[in-house]
């Protein structure tokens, strides 16, 4: 029986990069920002009429729904596997200033936001029974850990 991984974390610890590593090695995985969510005034929110659609088309192979939204939570029994892509503060700081893909996190408010919102991710994650990985190595080595806890 296929089983179903979400891939999450905060903005630039590399959901999208996971994706795209995931499907060069031929593994099922979905940008969740580009296939499932949509950008409202409240934030990024999955449509669950899409992820249902993608969670139940995998054709009997393991799927990764890669991404994060506003009502992530309610969808997390969905999933088999929980995974956390966590990075440090220094990290994300040069992360988010520095890449060229999305202006998020370049502005000086919400740059300060989303640090705070680190602070207490992999505390809030490991109590929650979430699988935590450190999102600061290659992105080969992120997805090989990924991969060694299924």
């Amino acid at each position: 029986m296929s089983k179903r991984y979400l891939i999450s974390g905060l903005p630039s610890t590399g959901k999208s990069t996971v994706t795209t590593e995931l499907l060069r090695r031929g593994y099922y995985a979905i940008d969740a920002d580009a296939a499932i969510a949509s950008k409202t005034s409240e934030g990024w929110i999955w449509n669950e009429d899409r992820l249902q659609h993608a969670l139940l088309n995998s054709n009997d192979r393991d799927v990764f729904i890669c991404g994060s939204a506003t009502n992530r939570d309610e969808f997390i029994n969905l999933f088999d596997s929980v995974f956390i892509l966590y990075i440090d503060n220094v990290t994300m700081r040069h992360r988010l200033t520095s890449r060229t893909n999305n202006n998020f996190g370049k502005d000086p408010n919400i740059l300060a936001k989303q640090l705070r919102n680190n602070l207490g991710v992999k505390e809030y994650s490991l109590k929650r029974g979430r699988l935590v990985i450190d999102a600061t190595q290659p992105i080969t080595t992120v997805v090989d850990m990924i991969l060694e806890k299924l």
